[in-house]
């Protein structure tokens, strides 16, 4: 995909890891809590796209592997269980 990008251009991606820390686990507990109140109040979105479970990277992995093909990338953890990368081609 960096490939795709002109000079400037971002690229954004939202996905899931496997935990595999105690701060993994810390933001599972926040995640659950927050997937439990917005069952209560909104519903789902049901996609048909492939899901391959258990996720095979760890946070940490898919971090270390941005930072390396991508330099200068943004991560950050999000609730409900994602993680987002955004880097900007220099």
């Amino acid at each position: 995909m960096r490939e795709l990008l002109r000079p400037g251009g971002t690229l954004g991606i939202i996905g899931l890891a496997r935990s595999g820390s105690l701060q993994d686990l810390i933001y599972d507990s926040a995640g659950a809590v927050a997937t439990r109140v917005y069952r209560l109040k909104r519903t789902f979105w049901h996609h048909p796209a492939p899901i391959v479970w258990p996720p095979k990277d760890t946070y940490a992995d898919v971090q270390r592997i941005a930072n390396a093909v991508l330099p200068g990338v943004v991560y950050r953890r999000r609730l409900l269980f994602r993680y987002t990368l955004t880097w900007t081609k220099p």
